[in-house]
């Protein structure tokens, strides 16, 4: 993992420290752009004329700045997330930090025939939890209140699960899988061990439950009405739900930048209420 640079980042200003995201500008462009001392979009387009790019490069910069601009301004994070490479979504993150909502859910297991058992969603500073045959469908509610969604392996296996069983075609959000922003930043693995690398602890009860006690804990709910197994299901997706800040905070942190997120001592408590 990286070390953490000695001096922190804004957040809000990061997304505008790239131009990866342009139209023939790879990773080298990049480097010589900085190089004749433009740091961000604005320094770029208010002196263009030392860009050390052919014509076609430097129109191709120029109108992709100018969009991200007009997209910045308008809180616009469905451009970012098309045009941004995935390794470089980190910056998404961290501009929208404050916006961010996070969510998890649980299965009966992994079979074709498997389906979602419960969601879990941390918005705005809230928790929610949602069981199917109670409020399962008032979380595609509560997705219409959402800036930006962020899972752990969401684009695999959380979305394509919801979309099948609401039968829908995307969710009215955009969506970043922190899976992939932890891979590009040498945490690997799932998010427990990606938890561990970090040095999260959860609470004593829930160490050691892993999906398949899940996949156990809602078939006691069902077939014996087992309200200790309920209960801890639904902890147990919310847990993951509320690492996925603790996780998010971190990645950013490594890469100095400068978020203000809730502690674990007060996001743990929400598991009780």
């Amino acid at each position: 993992m990286k070390d953490s640079t000695s001096q922190a980042i804004h957040a809000v200003t990061v997304i505008e420290q790239t131009f990866l995201h342009a139209p023939g500008v790879g990773p080298m462009t990049e480097a010589k752009i900085k190089e004749q001392g433009y740091s961000n979009w604005r320094s770029v387009l208010q002196q263009p004329e030392a860009l050390p790019l052919g014509p076609r490069t430097r129109a191709s910069l120029l109108q992709a700045l100018v969009h991200s601009q007009q997209a910045l301004a308008q809180n616009d994070i469905t451009y970012f997330i098309e045009h941004f490479a995935v390794k470089e979504q980190w910056r998404i993150l961290a501009a929208y930090f404050d916006r961010i909502s996070y969510f998890d859910i649980e299965t009966s297991g992994l079979s074709f025939d498997a389906y979602v058992t419960c969601v879990a969603c941390y918005h705005q500073g809230q928790l929610y939890r949602f069981v199917r045959g109670e409020n399962l469908d008032d979380f595609l509610d509560l997705l219409e209140e959402v800036d930006l969604l962020v899972s752990f392996n969401g684009s695999s296996f959380d979305i394509p699960q919801l979309l099948h069983t609401w039968h829908i075609p995307e969710f009215p959000c955009p969506h970043v899988d922190l899976r992939w922003q932890c891979y590009h930043d040498q945490l690997t693995g799932g998010l427990k061990q990606v938890e561990t690398e970090l040095g999260i602890m959860r609470p004593e009860d829930l160490q050691g439950v892993d999906g398949a006690e899940a996949v156990w804990l809602w078939l006691r709910w069902q077939q014996y009405a087992d309200h200790a197994a309920r209960e801890k299901l639904l902890r147990y997706c919310a847990a993951d739900v509320l690492t996925l800040q603790m996780v998010t905070s971190a990645l950013l942190r490594t890469k100095g930048v400068a978020v203000q997120g809730p502690s674990p001592e007060e996001l743990w408590p929400l598991l009780n209420r």
